[in-house]
């Protein structure tokens, strides 16, 4: 039988399943407070032009 993944904040087993990918609502509401100070970021352009789209792809001008 595996095993339950572990949680990806503090490592233990999950207590609730409901919480996944986390073991609990204490580490879902910690991982949550550090994107909203800002610890965590996605890379990306600064310009909030997605990735994967140049200024001068045509279908960039129909959005």
């Amino acid at each position: 039988m595996p095993e339950p993944d572990l949680c990806v904040y503090c490592r233990k087993q999950p207590v609730d399943p409901r919480w996944q990918p986390f073991c609990s609502e204490r580490c879902h509401l910690l991982d949550l407070a550090h994107w909203l100070d800002g610890d965590y970021r996605v890379e990306g352009p600064a310009d909030g032009a997605p990735p994967d789209m140049e200024p001068d792809d045509p279908e960039a001008a129909d959005l």
